[in-house]
């Protein structure tokens, strides 16, 4: 088994992203080398490859880029001297929605989010059922969940004293969005560096004018702590 014969397997099992513009491709590294062992994490840096080295693992499979560029058009000239023979192969687009494994669905788990009650067409956004909460505790109680990835706040927009039950997450910078409050979502649990927020500051402030404000609890390491719990089902022969 090689590393080309992976990434089918994992693309084979995830009919939902664009094979013709999917990022999940092998970026560093001969793909047909053998692959006996693999060793799988969130970012792919310099000490996480050279720990997989150290643990005799051919391929180092990886969540994030190897650099900033989205598309990773370059190869690190650097890693190939200083870690010669490592594959680095990026499962982001079939890791993300994958179901109860991938990044949204850790994620949820993550923060005790058990009952699914919507989801968008593209299952890259779900509303939850919670127990009936003021912001400001859901807020809190998302904090102290992340507060073991190094993140010592989150941020709030909303009166703190409303009434939530009905949280919405995604995966990564994709949302969720004004898509989930048509779902019934009543707060919006995003990424600070969310795509949508040019599209959701409007309509917060637009909501803020008639006194229906909703709240959005922001955190940034959400991928760290969907990864965190995710596993990738590949057997090895």
């Amino acid at each position: 088994m090689n590393a080309n014969d992976i990434r089918e397997h994992l693309l084979s099992k995830s009919p939902w992203p664009d094979r013709s513009h999917t990022v999940d491709t092998v970026k560093v590294g001969e793909p047909l080398r053998e692959v006996h062992s693999i060793a799988v994490g969130w970012m792919p840096t310099i000490d996480n490859l050279r720990r997989a080295v150290e643990l005799g693992c051919e391929l180092f499979v990886s969540h994030e880029a190897l650099f900033w560029d989205w598309m990773d058009p370059v190869a690190d000239q650097r890693l190939r001297s200083e870690e010669p023979g490592m594959v680095v192969l990026r499962a982001h687009d079939t890791w993300d929605r994958w179901p109860e494994i991938g990044i949204r669905d850790s994620w949820a788990k993550g923060l005790g989010f058990a009952n699914l009650v919507a989801e968008d067409s593209t299952h890259s956004h779900a509303v939850y059922a919670i127990e009936q909460r003021t912001l400001i505790e859901l807020a809190r109680h998302i904090a102290g969940r992340v507060k073991i990835l190094g993140q010592d706040s989150v941020q709030v927009m909303g009166d703190p004293s409303m009434k939530v039950s009905r949280p919405s997450l995604g995966a990564g910078c994709a949302g969720p969005n004004t898509d989930m409050i048509e779902l019934g979502s009543d707060v919006l649990t995003v990424d600070s560096r969310g795509r949508g927020e040019e599209q959701l500051y409007p309509w917060t402030r637009a909501k803020a004018d008639r006194s229906r404000q909703k709240g959005r609890a922001c955190n940034s390491p959400l991928e760290q702590s969907g990864g965190s719990l995710c596993h990738l089902p590949v057997p090895l022969v």
